[in-house]
């Protein structure tokens, strides 16, 4: 659905701020865009989106180049940014005004979607508070029946309640024709959602997977000392011990700590790869 072959792009004269990239995302998961502040993660969504325009290198969405902002390329993509402004409508006011440019947009889903958030129909929306009017975008983005939806962000401003509330709702949203992209910086906000991972550092990407791939060569344990070299890939100490990941030789089924295996990757790139490598030479 999404793919991306060398693509590049940078703002005037600095350097690159994505470089070279290549990948594809397909409809049917949730792809998790993580990597520290300032590699592009915003900036890869704003490409997606149509916002910008590679400098080199193509992009495709569904078959359209996004920078030509054709109305069939808008009107299945939805983007909710880190930061925005909503009109001073009433609720309900916002869903008959907006809905139309959206021909799937679903109104039971976004009644549904405003009653778990607990967002009243009749409400100003320039008196809601900021994560108020982030449930209001979030529902509205959920009933647009868009084929693609670009989060950035989109845990910022919840509450814990919320954050389980979003996360039952865009589970519920994602079928075998729909795709969800989301770059986070909090990584156990979303983990439980995601299907793909995509790291990205130094404005390049660093690894691509599934997180069944990543699950079957790689696990997470906690314990009171460390476990032996060939095994271990990194760890921390943490209270009572070490929070290890550990290569799965034994295919043991169990849990994978994507924040640790985050911090891995930013320090010791190298060791996913290699631990990847090393299965498949098995």
């Amino acid at each position: 659905m999404i793919a991306i072959s060398g693509m590049s792009f940078r703002y005037k004269s600095r350097q690159p701020v994505l470089d070279n990239l290549t990948f594809s995302m397909e409809a049917g998961g949730v792809y998790g865009i993580l990597g520290a502040n300032g590699v592009g993660k915003t900036t890869l969504l704003h490409l997606i989106g149509g916002l910008l325009s590679p400098k080199s290198g193509e992009i495709t969405v569904d078959g359209h180049r996004p920078g030509a902002r054709w109305p069939a390329f808008l009107e299945q993509v939805f983007y909710v940014p880190v930061d925005f402004d909503l009109p001073r409508l009433r609720v309900d006011v916002y869903q008959k005004r907006y809905a139309p440019f959206y021909p799937t947009f679903d109104p039971e889903v976004w009644k549904n979607s405003l009653q778990t958030f607990g967002i009243q129909p009749d409400m100003q929306i320039h008196a809601l508070s900021f994560g108020q009017r982030k449930k209001v975008l979030l529902s509205f983005a959920l009933a647009s029946g868009c084929r693609v939806l670009l989060l950035d962000e989109p845990t910022d401003g919840l509450d814990i309640p919320s954050k389980d509330s979003f996360r039952r709702l865009l589970s519920a949203q994602i079928d075998e024709q729909r795709l969800a992209v989301i770059t986070t910086h909090h990584v156990h906000d979303v983990a439980m959602l995601l299907d793909h991972l995509i790291l990205l550092k130094e404005h390049a990407l660093l690894l691509q997977a599934s997180i069944p791939e990543l699950a079957a060569h790689i696990r997470t344990v906690t314990s009171s000392q460390l476990p032996s070299k060939p095994a271990l890939l990194y760890s921390e100490r943490v209270p009572g011990g070490y929070h290890c990941l550990l290569r799965n030789t034994e295919e043991q089924e169990g849990p994978l700590d994507l924040e640790l295996l985050f911090k891995a990757m930013q320090l010791h790139p190298e060791i996913v790869q290699n631990a990847l490598r090393y299965e498949k030479q098995l």
